[in-house]
């Protein structure tokens, strides 16, 4: 069967948006996270997040290692949400850790590799090496609802738990 190579693009390249921009809300996620971990004042929030939390040096990595040390001090952690049920985040903080580092190397990878075409298949792909492992992202809309599951799960796992945390 002959794939229409403009749909193929076009599929790729929705994927890389839409993955784009859910690594950027886990990371918006981390900063609102931090912010409210560290400043109970409004004004200051907004002074944290423009001199510190916002700014280029502070990295998505930084934001997971920060967050990572703000969860090493937490104990008795359950929290409920609708699409996780019940989840004891004591118990699953490196799983979380570990999803929350997968949606930045994939946004990594995504973001500073340009696509081809693999050879002999109609496929658009990235070949990457994390961990000194070679990895391989076929950008289709099967990836994309994999990695939204994963995004989606991480999210409402940030959300319930700084509503718990913040009372917001």
């Amino acid at each position: 069967m002959k794939i229409d190579k403009k749909i193929d693009h076009e599929t790729a390249h929705g994927v890389r948006s839409r993955i784009l921009n859910y690594a950027i809300l886990i990371e918006m996620g981390l900063e609102d996270f931090i912010r409210d971990y560290f400043v109970d004042n409004d004004s200051k929030k907004i002074k944290f997040s423009e001199l510190i939390i916002g700014k280029e040096f502070f990295t998505f990595e930084q934001k997971i290692k920060v967050f990572e040390k703000i969860l090493g001090e937490m104990t008795n952690i359950e929290i409920y949400s609708p699409f996780n049920g019940e989840y004891d985040l004591t118990k699953n903080k490196k799983e979380l850790l570990k999803k929350i580092r997968y949606i930045r190397e994939i946004r990594n990878a995504i973001a500073h590799i340009h696509p081809f075409r693999n050879e002999g298949t109609e496929d658009i792909a990235i070949i990457y090496t994390f961990d000194k492992k070679k990895k391989e992202i076929i950008l289709n809309e099967k990836f994309n609802m994999e990695f939204f599951n994963e995004y989606f799960k991480v999210d409402d796992i940030l959300r319930h738990l700084s509503h718990e945390l913040f009372k917001k």
